[in-house]
């Protein structure tokens, strides 16, 4: 079989599917990866999400942290935020 090949699937009566394990090998889909579902015209696409580590996070935000003025409150606030729009499928 071909790297091409499509592969089918069942949708379980709780919305699951089980993605094949030569796919799950060949775009390190490991337990816990987080996907991203995007609806297009043909159909679903599932696109791998690639999030920083802690420690590249907490770098990022040190390293903007020098350019911005925001309080730690409102740095709490913003994080916050931003976990419960992804929490609800944002972006």
């Amino acid at each position: 079989m071909s790297t091409d090949d499509p592969e089918v699937t069942t949708v379980t009566s709780k919305g699951q599917i089980t993605i094949p394990s030569r796919l799950r090998k060949q775009f390190g889909l490991e337990k816990g990866t987080k996907l991203m579902v995007v609806p297009t015209d043909y159909g679903l696409v599932l696109k791998k999400l690639e999030l920083p580590s802690v420690e590249e996070f907490q770098q990022r935000v040190e390293e903007r942290s020098e350019t911005v003025d925001l309080s730690m409150e409102e740095v709490s606030e913003l994080v916050h935020q931003a976990r419960g729009s992804f929490d609800e499928g944002g972006s």
